[in-house]
């Protein structure tokens, strides 16, 4: 059995596009999608599209994909706040709030919001070779806050998988692949689809299972950034310079006030 593991895809269907090529070649049986799938994106209506035709597919519903169908939105995080660097949080909060409503409205239109409304919080399945694995978003916990990377303390990791009764527990959310064993838990991030931290490089998890043991083979592909930030900018994204930002590793302009 070979399963592909994605995740935090944020809209980008040229990086969706990039991992699904990558995995012709490997026989890949089915898929799990760890959410984050639409928001901040020039495409999400495509991306759902595109995964819907996946073999096996099963999807969760992240943060990002309540924060459309909901209108709510966090706090800035550090990511943000560092992208955007001394943009004002009202203009910041503005912005975050057109993208939610833009997607909404492309999904609506496109019929596919309803597709949402329906995920599940977490996926469950028993491998051959007898492992039981929880597919999240950022942890069993909870779809937001802390969750899975490579440098997070084990006694912040821990409380996190108490009690999720699984041998394998794979999250998304952090943006960070990862693969670590603690307390004879396997815990592992695919990284970001479309929304990478290494700029212009799509991140996914190959699992395999004979029957008899686990291989898990991290992979990642690059993809046209420059498309994305084009085509973002093409399609009137209300948030088109922080996502580009985001992209491309650089911070947008910022308008001088000091004048106005």
């Amino acid at each position: 059995m070979r399963m592909g593991i994605i995740a935090d895809i944020h809209g980008n269907d040229v990086a969706l596009r990039a991992v699904l090529k990558d995995a012709d070649r490997l026989a890949v049986d089915s898929w799990w999608a760890l959410s984050d799938l639409v928001l901040f994106g020039p495409r999400p209506a495509e991306v759902l599209e595109l995964l819907r035709g996946l073999p096996g597919i099963r999807m969760l519903r992240g943060n990002t994909d309540r924060y459309v169908l909901t209108g709510e939105q966090p706090a800035p995080h550090a990511t943000a706040t560092d992208a955007v660097g001394s943009v004002d949080l009202v203009q910041r909060y503005g912005a975050v709030a057109a993208a939610i409503g833009w997607t909404r409205g492309v999904l609506d239109q496109a019929g596919s919001l309803a597709v949402l409304d329906h995920l599940p919080t977490q996926l469950r399945l028993q491998l051959p070779s007898g492992a039981a694995v929880l597919g999240v978003h950022a942890s069993p916990r909870a779809d937001d806050g802390q969750g899975i990377e490579p440098d997070v303390l084990d006694a912040q990791l821990r409380p996190l998988l108490a009690e999720c009764d699984a041998d394998v527990v794979i999250g998304g959310h952090t943006h960070v692949a990862t693969d670590r064993l603690l307390d004879g838990i396997r815990v592992l991030n695919p990284g970001s689809v479309g929304i990478p931290r290494t700029c212009g490089t799509a991140g996914w998890l190959l699992l395999e299972d004979n029957g008899d043991s686990l291989s898990v083979d991290q992979r990642s592909v690059p993809f046209n950034v420059d498309a994305v930030a084009k085509d973002l900018y093409q399609r009137r994204h209300p948030n088109a310079d922080f996502a580009s930002s985001i992209l491309t590793g650089q911070r947008p302009q910022v308008r001088d006030q000091s004048n106005a």
